[in-house]
């Protein structure tokens, strides 16, 4: 006889058993750590910002889906695992639904991203069939059993596309990205900026003159970070990063130049999340300097966002030699707007795409990205005086 099953919010007592069915599914593959370590999931299943969902049957746990979310109505959803033998119930897409709906009721949720993987297209028509948008993709951006491409997808209510921030011009070279996702969410048109270009003189002097150095230290990287929060975030919009805290410090001797890092020792990922910049050495170099010491480090791939209407920030991180992938609209409310991001990433991997599978525009996505690869890689343009 089949037996029902109970989809209830988590509680810091079933830690043991949502670490026991993620070991169990993906045999300690998973890249997030939090899945694997007992204390730490127990911590997070009594934070509020967590709302994770597991379906059980009596008292065994078969499934799991975790919301996190922030106090400016956005909130991720991740994580979801299924025991082996309850697949093929809809059961990730009735968790999610759940969630969303305690969510919304709430914490005012307005925006809701999810990545899906590309192993299957599967995951990809889920996300589809609840409503989620397709926004980009990220090229080996994680590493379980093999190099995996994932794709970004989010949910946004109407209230959120029309408090958007819509008066600026759009970086030329984020326009074919624009258009694809323009067409996907029903945005309306932004005009094309003009870049002036620093004299390739000019960068290459700006560039002698720093030198960062790496402090693995996670503890002091943090309390630096939280003591410049509110500074930083004033100063400069990079620092803005859901959903990640540091724990790897690339600084200058002086201090005057730090980038604040999330580093994955399990699958050598990185995503920069604040830069403090009181020297001004100029983010092109500061990005391109500190990726090399990432690098050199071991990291695999690097991804940070710049708010959409900074056109020259986007200008440098392309000069950086990072590339474009995904356009996120209406992704961070500030006052009473809500402002566009655009991700960059970059993979020290050899980009290989032959076993993914892609639904409807995530294929353009795909395209795209390869043409400015391309441009960026086997077609670089030096830096121009204006």
């Amino acid at each position: 006889m089949k037996k029902d099953i109970t989809l209830r919010k988590a509680i810091p007592r079933d830690a043991a058993q949502i670490v026991d069915l993620y070991q169990s599914v993906y045999q300690g593959d998973y890249s997030d750590p939090m899945m694997s370590e007992t204390a730490r999931l127990r911590a997070a299943l009594g934070r509020d910002d967590y709302y994770w969902i597991v379906a059980s049957i009596d008292d065994r746990i078969v499934g799991s889906v975790v919301y996190q979310h922030t106090l400016t109505g956005l909130a991720k959803v991740f994580g979801a695992v299924i025991e082996n033998d309850c697949r093929g119930q809809n059961l990730t897409e009735r968790m999610m639904e759940f969630g969303y709906a305690q969510l919304r009721a709430i914490a005012h949720v307005e925006v809701v991203y999810a990545t899906t993987r590309t192993v299957s297209s599967a995951p990809q028509k889920l996300t589809a069939n609840l409503g989620y948008r397709k926004l980009g993709i990220f090229p080996n951006v994680h590493k379980t059993s093999g190099y995996e491409t994932h794709c970004l997808t989010a949910l946004f209510t109407k209230s959120a596309l029309d408090s958007r921030f819509t008066d600026f011009t759009l970086h030329p070279r984020l326009r074919p990205l624009f258009e694809i996702v323009r067409r996907e969410c029903g945005l309306p048109a932004i005009p094309d900026d003009w870049i002036p270009h620093t004299s390739a003189e000019n960068f290459s002097r700006a560039r002698s003159a720093l030198e960062l150095e790496l402090i693995h230290a996670p503890r002091l990287t943090k309390r630096r970070f939280d003591e410049g929060k509110n500074t930083l975030v004033a100063q400069d919009h990079h620092t803005f990063f859901p959903f990640q805290e540091p724990n790897l410090l690339i600084s200058s001797a002086d201090q005057d130049v730090e980038v604040f890092c999330y580093f994955s020792e399990t699958d050598k990922h990185c995503v920069l999340i604040g830069i403090h910049d009181l020297r001004n050495a100029g983010f092109a170099d500061i990005v391109e300097k500190a990726s090399v010491i990432l690098q050199d480090l071991g990291v695999r791939y690097i991804e940070f966002i710049i708010r959409a209407d900074e056109s020259e920030k986007i200008e440098s991180a392309m000069q950086a030699g990072f590339i474009p992938c995904a356009y996120f609209p209406a992704m961070h409310l500030i006052g009473a707007q809500r402002y566009d991001f655009v991700i960059f990433s970059r993979s020290y991997e050899i980009l290989n795409f032959r076993n993914i599978r892609l639904e409807g525009i995530n294929r353009e996505y795909l395209n795209q990205y390869l043409q400015l690869w391309k441009k960026n890689s086997l077609e670089p343009e030096p830096a121009c005086a204006a």
